[in-house]
């Protein structure tokens, strides 16, 4: 503690020594501020304050000049039905293709009402899925039996059963959220009787009507979002398979979504993948939402700003000093005599200078110009 206390004073001794000489010194009573220091002192704080306000928007924004694509890699749909009972996965596929905006030909066919204009087509990627299932329907008819037990009393307490639709997107980036899902409820579902009637082959499909949003927005902190201008939903059905073994599909029953994916009838989706910063300050901000970002940012700003601006009256006495020459003296001699190992006038200079700095009458014949 004691290196820190000499240190800091004798950084605080060579400010006021450098103020000494750069303003007081020629500085007459009466004259009044040059502009180049009311500009110093003025507008170029008034742009730092700018800047602490904008500078956590600029770096979410897309006008970072940081920022990269961060395109989809990979692609996976679920469709669970979920009861008092537990969970079942109906379908779920993999096999997803990615095409990019600007490789697809119908622009106006596949988003025939514009929602994307205001986005950057690198940005944006059509996401157009098999309608048959990757995994084949292996669960045992007594589970298959039990399950529907258990959906008839979540029908009998709930009025309705659940169905639930994942989308499970990849991305390179931000490090630690490269996996973003987004899992939706559908609000009109199959009646437990339909679902019934599939299972034991009396039927062949469960009409899903709006199962999902038709466009997606993925942002850069690593959230999946509905586009917020989109209104659109794509609604299809669900049909079992009576294979050896069985297996699920999902037709998309828009005939519009066919023209995009070239006839591929399977689940699809227009996503839009925000821009990341590169680099390892880039990805380690993006983790983090504006919000806090604005919160840490400013409030250690405004804390800096804070320690600067207050108790300035309390400073006076160490600040303002008429000549501080003698006090850097005692601080040189200080150091010389500990370079030589003079411990013992080491320690007698320190305890004067604490001594000086405990008296204000002292500090005050100490600091007395020549």
């Amino acid at each position: 503690m004691i290196g820190l206390r000499l240190e800091d004073i004798y950084a605080s001794l060579f400010l006021v020594k450098c103020d000494t000489i750069l303003n007081r010194a020629n500085h007459q009573h009466g004259e009044k501020q040059t502009k180049m220091t009311k500009f110093c002192g003025g507008i170029c704080l008034f742009f730092v304050l700018i800047c602490v306000i904008w500078a956590p928007m600029l770096i979410y924004s897309s006008g970072n000049p940081t920022n990269i694509a961060n395109p989809i890699i990979d692609v996976s749909v679920k469709i669970d039905i979920k009861a008092l009972g537990g969970r079942l996965t109906f379908f779920q596929t993999t096999a997803c293709e990615k095409i990019p905006w600007k490789y697809l030909k119908a622009y106006n066919d596949v988003d025939p009402l514009d929602y994307l204009g205001a986005y950057n087509v690198e940005d944006i990627q059509l996401i157009c899925c098999q309608p048959d299932a990757s995994t084949m329907w292996l669960v045992p008819p007594p589970v298959q039996s039990r399950f529907v037990r258990s959906l008839e009393e979540t029908e009998m307490i709930f009025g309705k059963m659940e169905l639930i639709l994942n989308w499970d997107f990849l991305r390179a980036r931000p490090k630690g959220k490269e996996l973003v899902k987004y899992e939706s409820p559908v609000e009109q579902c199959p009646s437990v009787e339909n679902v019934k009637q599939v299972l034991n082959g009396s039927a062949h499909s469960l009409r899903i009507t709006d199962a999902y949003p038709r466009y997606f927005r993925v942002t850069g902190s690593g959230e999946v979002r509905r586009l917020e201008s989109s209104i659109d939903s794509v609604s299809g059905e669900l049909l079992l398979n009576n294979g050896t073994p069985p297996w699920w599909s999902f037709y998309d029953t828009n005939p519009s979504d066919l023209a995009g994916c070239q006839g591929q009838n399977g689940p699809m989706a227009i996503v839009v993948s925000e821009e990341t910063p590169q680099g390892i300050i880039g990805e380690t901000l993006s983790k983090f939402s504006i919000w806090s970002l604005y919160i840490t940012f400013v409030l250690a700003v405004a804390r800096f700003i804070r320690l600067q601006c207050s108790d300035l009256r309390m400073r006076i006495p160490y600040e303002n000093l008429p000549s501080c020459d003698r006090l850097l003296d005692i601080c040189e001699g200080i150091y010389a005599a500990r370079a030589e190992g003079e411990l013992e006038v080491e320690e007698v200079l320190y305890w004067t200078l604490v001594n000086v700095y405990r008296s204000p009458h002292m500090l005050l014949e100490y600091t007395k110009p020549d």
